[in-house]
Formats: structure tokens, sequence, C-alpha cells
């Protein structure tokens, strides 16, 4: 009985799914940069015989071209086993200048699983007359809560 990983392995060696293949390549090659490195590779793909990698910071790509030539002759040399199939000749780099779209922030509203404990009776003593406010705002949504 075949796994999992046999049964992928086989699907992968499939003239249709090349693109899986060239996908554990750049992975196998990105897996040679230092962590750091790694994590700021927005994509990398292989066109006209030319792995690029596409980074996220002008930094990174700075560094990427201080190694690159580090890892390129051994590259050649000693190709990681995902890309004895895949044919690229030279290994390049740029910086997305493209702006990440923000992220908004989550918010739901939940019922209380709880019966409101506190009874809102504690003294104020601050002096300030800001932080008065916000404490007695606080104690006013004790008394609401508390019902």
């Amino acid at each position: 009985m075949k796994n999992s990983a046999q049964v992928l392995s086989h699907l992968i060696g499939q003239p249709q799914y090349k693109k899986l293949q060239q996908h554990q390549c750049i992975d196998a090659v990105k897996a040679l940069f230092p962590p750091h490195l790694q994590g700021l590779v927005l994509f990398a793909y292989i066109k006209h015989k030319v792995l690029t990698f596409v980074f996220s910071h002008p930094g990174a790509k700075q560094e990427f071209d201080i190694i690159i030539a580090s890892i390129k002759t051994p590259l050649k040399h000693y190709p990681p086993a995902s890309c004895e199939d895949i044919e690229f000749e030279d290994i390049r780099a740029y910086v997305s200048h493209t702006p990440q779209p923000k992220q908004k922030l989550f918010t739901r509203d939940t019922e209380l699983l709880f019966e409101e404990q506190a009874q809102g009776d504690f003294e104020n003593p601050v002096q300030n007359e800001k932080l008065h406010n916000i404490i007695e705002k606080i104690r006013d949504t004790i008394v609401e809560k508390k019902g």
C-alpha cells in the first residue's frame, strides 16, 4: 500500500504538474538563504531560465546580492534533488514597492457568558480630572451591567 508521500512524488513527476515541481525547487533554493532573509521573500518564479526572488525590503535585496555568489556556484554543481529537472541559468532578485494592503482590525460583538460580580462600590481618590472621569465611567459601566 502506498503512503501519501509516494503518491505525491509520483504525481509531481507527471508533466502536467511541472509547476508543483518548480515550486518545490524554489522552496529548496529558498531554504539555502538565512532564516531572516527567507521571511522577507514575497514570492519567487522561474521565467526564461532565470530564477527570480521578489523581496519586500531593499535591505533584503542588498543582502541577497552579497550572498548570492556563494549560493550560485554550489547550486550549479550540486542542485537539490527537487531541482534536477528544472533548468535555470541565473538567479536574480528585485524589490516589490507595492504597498501591502492594510489589515482591518477584527472586532466582534460578544455576549457575556458570566454574570458581573463587581458591585461598583469602590472609592475614587484620583486627583487628576481625566483619570477621575475614566474611573467614574468604569463604575457606571459596572453598575449598568449589574443591572
